[in-house]
């Protein structure tokens, strides 16, 4: 899957330690979705982090990564 990383989201990879495989499995195999206007978020369990892993693209087109981050409001369960 190709996918093209707006430089926000380069900068935020590096600094919080998130592997582009790791965004690149999230969006391949999301345990939820969630959409807020023109942004949809896909989010999957790493329970070494305790948190879901929160990627978040342009509603259309999927393959533009906006940002992404472990959220903490959302543990995994």
């Amino acid at each position: 899957m190709f996918l093209t990383y707006d430089p926000h989201a380069e900068f935020q990879l590096v600094r919080r330690g998130i592997e582009k495989a790791w965004v690149k499995q999230v969006l391949s195999e999301p345990h939820e979705v969630e959409q807020r206007g023109d942004k949809l978020s896909f989010l999957a369990c790493f329970p070494e982090r305790g948190k879901m892993l929160r990627v978040v693209v342009r509603l259309h087109d999927q393959k533009y990564v906006i940002t992404a981050y472990f959220d903490r409001r959302k543990p995994c369960t």
